[in-house]
């Protein structure tokens, strides 16, 4: 699953790994949530979200947290922003991420960390 409000960067994101993985695209943390909650429910394994964590409706890091709630999945958190420390610390603690990617992203070493961060 991506999630990420930037529709340019969810289009490329979704190109860069259709090929290879089936892929969900959500453009809000609500809709991350609940598509989560749905997949779930109908007995799907999500493997992995790419998470946005600047969100126009959510913070990444609350929905890191909820999916967490559910016995979530593996979450790599994107941002263009610096984050404190202590926050990161915290979610990777709790393990509501597995890793954090400041932007810009390139492309081929996204891939990388994916196909890693899957296997």
């Amino acid at each position: 699953m991506i999630c990420e409000d930037d529709p340019d960067l969810l289009n490329l994101f979704g190109m860069a790994f259709r090929s290879k993985y089936n892929l969900i695209l959500v453009s809000s943390g609500k809709d991350c949530i609940e598509r989560f909650i749905e997949e779930k429910n109908h007995g799907n394994r999500i493997h992995l979200i790419l998470l946005d964590y600047r969100l126009r409706d959510i913070p990444g890091d609350s929905v890191a947290r909820k999916i967490k709630e559910y016995n979530g999945t593996k979450i790599i958190l994107i941002t263009a922003y610096s984050l404190d420390d202590a926050l990161l610390d915290e979610l990777e603690d709790r393990k509501c991420i597995v890793k954090y990617v400041k932007k810009p992203i390139y492309l081929r070493n996204l891939i990388k960390l994916v196909e890693e961060t899957i296997s």
